[in-house]
């Protein structure tokens, strides 16, 4: 199964349209995900309707249903010295 995950958006503070992350698998259109300033919408492909649910009670949820990990390194790696051995 290949999931997909698609922005395309530069840094920027979210104003009132919010940014859209559009997930497919297998190259179908699962949904949309919008994340505004005050709430994120989900918006299942087949659905005329989204869920919506707001920061607080996403953190709520994440805290309580998330796996507790530690964060992962970030793309931008530090450089290594290069040191001559006598």
């Amino acid at each position: 199964m290949a999931t997909r995950v698609r922005f395309a958006i530069p840094e920027r503070e979210i104003e009132n349209t919010g940014v859209t992350f559009r997930r497919e698998v297998n190259d179908v259109r699962r949904g949309a995900l919008t994340v505004r300033q005050n709430y994120l919408e989900w918006k299942p492909a087949d659905a005329k309707f989204f869920y919506g649910v707001t920061w607080d009670a996403f953190a709520k949820f994440a805290e309580g249903h998330g796996k507790h990990t530690r964060p992962r390194a970030t793309a931008v790696r530090a450089k290594k010295r290069l040191v001559a051995r006598p």
